[in-house]
Order: C-alpha cells, then sequence, then structure tokens
C-alpha cells in the first residue's frame, strides 16, 4: 500500500504540474483579455485630410472613412480574442449612414471636438497638452494595452508616385506596435495593390511638446501604454484614394491594420513596459518646452519648465 500510495502522491503531483505550467502560458497567446482602443482621429464637422476632388465619383475624408472601417480593424482583433473599444472625440453623427456605421462598431462618443484646435491638458498627466487628448485619457481610463489612433495623411494638392507612408509612436513604449503595424502594411498594402512608387513604411517617434500627435502618445507614455498614430495612407496620391475608394480594398486595408494590432499583442504586448516615475519631473513633452506652448494660457495645464 505504501508504494501505491507513493505512486498516487507522484502521478497527483505530476497533474497539478502540469495543469499550472498550462496555466501559466502568457494571455497574449492564443487569444487573452488583452484591451486594445481604437481612436478614429478628429471629428464630424473637423474632418482632417481630405481628398482634394472627387476620385473615382468619392470624396474621402479621414473621419468619415474611419467611422464606416473602423469596425473591419475592430472585428479582427476581437476574432483574436481581445477586448476592442472603439472611441472618437467628437459628438455622435446625426445622419446616415454614418449613425449606422457608429452603431456597428460601437463608437463611443467623447463629446469634446476641439473646435480651432483648442489644446488642453491630459487629466492623468496635466503636464501634456494637446488638442484630442480626451482619447489619451480613455486609453488610460480603461488600462489599455494598446491605442490605436486611426488617421490619415495629406499635403496638399493631387501628387503622383511615392509619399511618405508613416506610423508614428511613443517614445519607451510604442516602437514595437509602430514596428509590427509598419512592416505589416508593407507586405501586404503598400505596393500589394495600394501603390507607393516602391516606398515602403517608416516609423518615427514623436514626443516633443506642440508638435504633432505629441502630447497623446506622451500621456499614454507615461501610463505604460504602447501608441502609435497611422498616418500611411495619403488622401492628396491618386493612387492611395483610388485603392481606398474601392470598397473591397478599404477594408483590406482597415483588416491589415488589424491583423498588425493582433501580431503585436501575441508578441510584444507583455513585454515590460516603462512607466513615468516622477510626474514633477520636466522633459521635452512637457507643457512650456515649445515656444508656442509658452505664448498660451491653457487651463489646467501643469507648467514644469522654468
Amino acid at each position: 500500500m505504501t508504494a501505491m500510495r507513493a505512486f498516487v502522491c507522484l502521478l497527483l503531483c505530476f497533474f497539478l504540474a502540469t495543469f499550472c505550467a498550462c496555466s501559466s502560458v502568457p494571455a497574449a497567446i492564443g487569444g487573452s483579455k488583452g484591451i486594445v482602443v481604437l481612436d478614429i482621429g478628429h471629428f464630424l464637422g473637423g474632418e482632417g485630410a481630405c481628398t482634394p476632388g472627387l476620385i473615382n465619383g468619392k470624396r474621402i475624408s479621414e473621419c468619415s472613412f474611419w467611422y464606416q472601417y473602423s469596425y473591419y480593424v475592430k472585428k479582427v482583433v476581437e476574432d483574436a480574442g481581445y477586448t476592442c473599444y472603439v472611441c472618437n472625440r467628437g459628438n455622435a453623427p446625426t445622419k446616415e449612414p454614418l449613425i449606422t456605421y457608429a452603431r456597428r462598431a460601437g463608437v463611443v462618443q467623447l463629446r469634446h471636438p476641439d473646435k480651432n484646435a483648442a489644446r488642453y491638458p491630459s487629466k492623468y498627466h496635466p503636464d501634456r497638452v494637446a488638442s484630442g487628448m480626451v482619447s489619451a485619457d480613455y486609453a488610460i481610463w480603461r488600462k489599455a494595452d494598446c491605442i490605436v489612433f486611426l488617421h490619415h495623411n495629406s499635403s496638399g494638392g493631387w501628387t503622383n508616385g511615392a509619399s511618405p507612408s508613416l506610423v508614428l509612436h511613443n517614445k519607451f513604449n510604442g516602437k514595437p506596435l509602430a514596428e509590427t503595424l509598419a512592416r505589416t502594411l508593407e507586405s501586404e498594402i503598400l505596393n500589394h495593390g495600394m501603390p507607393n512608387g516602391g516606398r515602403g513604411c517608416s516609423t518615427a517617434v514623436r514626443c516633443v511638446d506642440a508638435d504633432r500627435a505629441a502630447g497623446w502618445l506622451n500621456a499614454c507614455d507615461d501610463s505604460g501604454i504602447a501608441a502609435a498614430v497611422i498616418e500611411a495612407a495619403f488622401l492628396n496620391n491618386r493612387g492611395h484614394a483610388a485603392y481606398l475608394a474601392v470598397d473591397a480594398n478599404a477594408r483590406e486595408y482597415a483588416e491589415s491594420i488589424g491583423r498588425g494590432i493582433v501580431r503585436y499583442m501575441r508578441s510584444g504586448a507583455s513585454a515590460q513596459r516603462h512607466i513615468r516615475e516622477d510626474e514633477n519631473k520636466a522633459d521635452q513633452g512637457s507643457f512650456g518646452y515649445a515656444a508656442e506652448s509658452r505664448r498660451l494660457k491653457v487651463p489646467g495645464a501643469k507648467l514644469l519648465v522654468r
């Protein structure tokens, strides 16, 4: 009996060890409860980038495009087992088909449309100041693993050939996310349906006070959230715009971004995060570092730069 009991105990220990080992597999592998936030850039009434004219009978604008197609990014992310929220800084649509698009994507309307590009501070990190900050604060509130700001770019009148496709990211936490997104878009979209003269997609840190998107990215960085801004498609590039004007192509573009997010969540999301240690220590992203900021009076902004 003693030998039998020892054998049973050995089997029990083996079972428990195996169960614990299986239970300790990182959550990001094979689906998890990881949280992704998608932000629809700009707001209705302040659309952001637009095509200079009609393309294939359509005029594409940044904000309305992402109301329509953010759903497909979200679906890819959710189908992989992650929780995904879509937000927008503005008010809810009042006309169809945008009402239906917003409902389908489950857009959380943050009701802070920032007319005249007014800048204001993050409520979590008050020396980080930018228009559109409410979206970064939403991701912080959600305790997101990452946030992807869905944007397009534009630079004047119609152009042809290559455009400088770009994914911006925050300084400490966002590089793996941005690089995964850029490589996914390169392998699936750019020069694979969307012509770009053979040019790929680059990545860049954006962290200096008053630079475009820097405030959002810094606020997310301070909270240990990976953040990236998609600026890969140029709406003044005829090739890019013509590609996105076809519904099936626009869906593929959105789904490619979703696949990039999933690849990041499965490989890089479990890495140790950098979190700001001292909220009273100024850096180049603090309000007042840029001369532009020193000329402004922004209620609630924390001025660490003297």
